[in-house]
């Protein structure tokens, strides 16, 4: 005695259902992320709003990173052990492929916290990127 649905009905289900999720979700992601270019490049809606600043003139991070930047430089200067804080800044550099720059703060928050994922991953992934930019 066999259960279930046939095989070929199955899977044309399957099939169908799984291309209404796909549409849906980057529908989702398209419109409701308003995904447009790249972060710190211009891009869709975001960054012609914000086409007065210097930073989309220039074409350099979108005022909300920049403020983000200052926000946790300004924490590390308040507590210079904010492990969290140099981690996080550390981050935002390896997101914008600036290798050299995040090393120190991955190294500084290693040297507070030994244990930190976070900071020996990033640090690893900005020596491997730095190593890579250096051979281009």
């Amino acid at each position: 005695m066999r259960c279930g649905l046939p095989a070929p009905l199955a899977i044309g289900l399957f099939v169908a259902f799984a291309a209404i999720l796909l549409f849906v979700t980057g529908d989702f992601i398209a419109k409701g992320f308003d995904v447009h270019g790249s972060v710190f490049g211009s891009g869709g809606p975001s960054m012609q709003q914000n086409a007065g600043s210097a930073a989309a003139v220039q074409g350099g991070p979108p005022p909300a990173v920049m403020l983000q930047v200052s926000q946790l430089k300004a924490r590390i200067a308040k507590d210079p052990h904010d492990a969290v804080a140099l981690t996080q800044l550390g981050d935002l550099y390896l997101t914008s492929s600036q290798f050299a720059r995040a090393i120190p703060y991955y190294e500084r928050a290693l040297a507070i916290d030994k244990g930190n994922v976070s900071a020996k991953t990033g640090l690893e992934q900005a020596r491997i990127g730095l190593g890579e930019a250096a051979k281009e």
